[in-house]
């Protein structure tokens, strides 16, 4: 497991293919791209203290990760 610093952050997605998404979820974040659309997105996040899964919706058996920020 990936671990951070709490504070802000700018993520950048480069979501490319229609039948994926990108959903990032933990304490106070619930950000996440559409399916089918194809863009690029900005998001700036502040993380907390915590847990942090983030996963492809229609794939989330197998594709999925977190990370921990401290």
């Amino acid at each position: 497991m990936t671990k951070l610093n709490h504070g802000t952050y700018i993520i950048k997605v480069a979501d490319k293919l229609n039948m994926h998404n990108l959903h990032l979820k933990g304490p106070g974040v619930n950000k996440e791209t559409s399916v089918p659309k194809v863009d690029a997105f900005t998001w700036n996040v502040t993380l907390k203290k915590g847990k942090y899964r983030f996963v492809c919706d229609p794939h989330a058996s197998s594709m999925k990760a977190s990370f921990k920020v401290t």
